[in-house]
């Protein structure tokens, strides 16, 4: 990834001056957890970090403006064209019940004055870092949301060594950054691992939550982070405790001593309820509810400024300035290659010849940042020298290779599952059948994964075939034994859905499968399933197809 960084420093010289005290230079921030990527200086957008950087042409690049509007939620108040409307849907922000439980006054006062402060690669913009600031609305503000509390269980003291593991095993590493120096088990002493080449999701949560509260957010990140961009991966409450205990494993984030003692003063911090009520007006005023759910407060987009097409393309100010501008104007510090991009965007926006439009299913992915683990037309798929933090969760799979512990390819993926079960593959409502492998297929917000079974059957369109009445599932269970094709040594369509050999379990496959894919996936497996160790044993012919039918018969019969 070639990328030019440059711009303004958030917690530069000219913005440090905060509640009467100057300092120079940047709040001293040591590493949080072992595998902390280090935080870049510019809103990090994944679906545009991993496909787009400063070489590509602006007929290109204008395509990755298009997520950065959407991301950066631009089209919260810059009305997208009627042509856009069904791409540029937005993003809702973090839910705000209970921020007040998750980041102490001093955090939340610092999220408010400028959110870059803490967290360098934040997308969300700073409406205070301006030079007419006023720190009256900051605290109205901070007591506002100071109100928001909740109660969250004591959750018990996790184990480091095991989040370790966990992490490195269920595919946290696809996103974000493995631990440097970590060696997954079974890799040989002598084996060189390939250090990370894609950007990883900077991971700054640690630094900001305490134990407890890290361990809360991880059982159930749908409900904080709606967006679904940081889904739920079903940890149980002793996987969430390790798994928090490992991300709180290095120090905290530690600020200069004098702008620490300008925040906390020598007397705690009290509530102050007029205060708060005021703070409750400026939430609105700010519109900051075109972002963030809040407890008793509708969500509301209001295109409160020009529309994204009649923005100018050629303007250094507004929302792509260096340098806060103050009043209403967001900071968002974006650099040179993101403005750009937002700019070859603008140019074509809303014009007869303009961008390509990318297809919803691709344009969903990017957004939810499925290319990080699965592979759809040659697009995506895991990073190579990540693919070693994937665990195999069975030694008898490591003999399939990357089949064996890598998240399957999507290429037909609508041709080839029932869209039911495809909806309760994302929703967690199904369980996988690939109990071979460690990682986990995370589930996302309903809303977030409603539109993929249709999208996927849509682009996926395969010809139906029916099952030929003349199969039998006698000659199904002939040819599935020993004795026949032998499809017994991997797998084991056990009744009660109990999986002991390290192949796909089949036994809901009448329920999973197309039959017209499954048949073309036994005559003709190099093909269907990209480079799996099924063996080619049935001849792709009519006798082939009758074979098939046979075992998908069997199957059928596993289910009555």
């Amino acid at each position: 990834m070639v990328r030019d960084i440059t711009g303004w420093c958030p917690a530069g010289f000219s913005l440090c001056f905060l509640a009467g005290v100057f300092f120079l230079g940047c709040p001293l921030r040591t590493e949080a957890h072992p595998a902390h990527a280090k935080p870049v200086n510019y809103p990090y957008v994944v679906g545009f970090e991993r496909f787009h950087s400063s070489l590509d042409d602006d007929d290109y690049l204008a395509g990755g403006g298009l997520i950065l509007l959407n991301e950066l939620n631009c089209v919260s108040c810059h009305e997208p064209p009627r042509s856009l409307r069904h791409l540029l849907t937005g993003v809702e922000a973090t839910n705000l019940k209970g921020v007040a439980t998750r980041l102490d006054h001093i955090n939340l006062e610092l999220m408010i004055r400028n959110p870059r402060f803490v967290k360098r690669d934040t997308v969300m913009p700073s409406l205070f870092a301006g030079p007419d600031r006023d720190l009256k609305e900051v605290e109205a503000l901070k007591q506002y949301l100071a109100a928001m509390t909740y109660e969250v269980p004591e959750y018990p003291r996790g184990d480091i060594e095991a989040g370790r593991s966990l992490y490195h095993r269920i595919g946290c590493a696809a996103c974000h950054a493995p631990e440097a120096g970590y060696r997954p088990p079974g890799i040989p002493e002598n084996a060189e691992i390939e250090m990370v080449g894609l950007p990883s999701v900077p991971m700054n949560l640690a630094d900001l939550y305490d134990l407890n509260a890290i361990t809360h957010f991880l059982l159930s990140p749908n409900e904080h982070r709606p967006s679904g961009r940081m889904p739920d991966f079903q940890l149980s409450t002793k996987e969430a405790a390790n798994l928090a205990a490992y991300l709180k494993a290095g120090p905290d984030l530690q600020l200069p001593d004098n702008l620490t003692q300008a925040l906390q003063g020598d007397e705690p911090f009290a509530r102050d309820e007029s205060l708060a009520k005021i703070g409750k007006k400026l939430f609105q005023k700010k519109n900051c509810t075109a972002c963030h759910t809040v407890p008793g407060e509708k969500k509301r987009t209001l295109h409160r400024a020009t529309s994204l097409a009649k923005l100018p393309t050629d303007s250094e100010g507004g929302c792509f300035s260096e340098r806060p501008q103050g009043g209403a104007i967001p900071f968002f510090g974006l650099d040179t290659v993101q403005k750009r991009a937002i700019r070859a965007t603008l140019e074509r926006i809303d014009k007869k010849d303009g961008m390509a439009l990318p297809n919803l299913l691709d344009w969903r992915m990017k957004k939810l940042n499925c290319y990080a683990c699965h592979e759809r037309d040659g697009v995506g798929g895991s990073e190579t020298s990540r693919e070693v933090y994937f665990g195999f969760a069975d030694d008898k799979a490591i003999e399939f290779g990357p089949w064996g512990n890598l998240p399957p390819m999507l290429d037909g993926v609508g041709a080839r599952l029932m869209e039911e079960w495809l909806k309760g593959i994302l929703s967690g409502r199904k369980d996988g059948v690939r109990s071979y492998q460690a990682a986990r297929m995370p589930v996302y917000a309903e809303r977030e994964i409603e539109p993929f079974p249709a999208a996927f059957r849509k682009y996926d369109l395969m010809p139906k075939e029916r099952v030929p009445r003349d199969a039998t599932a006698e000659k199904g269970r002939e040819l599935f034994s020993e004795g026949g094709k032998n499809c017994v040594q991997c797998h084991q369509p056990d009744p009660d859905g109990v999986q002991t050999l390290p192949g796909i379990n089949l036994q809901h496959t009448p329920d999973r499968l197309r039959f017209s894919w499954f048949r073309h996936a036994v005559v003709n497996p190099a093909e269907t399933l990209h480079g799996a160790p099924m063996p080619d044993v049935f001849p792709d012919d009519e006798s082939g197809k009758a074979d098939a039918a046979a075992i998908w018969k069997y199957l059928e019969s596993l289910r009555d």
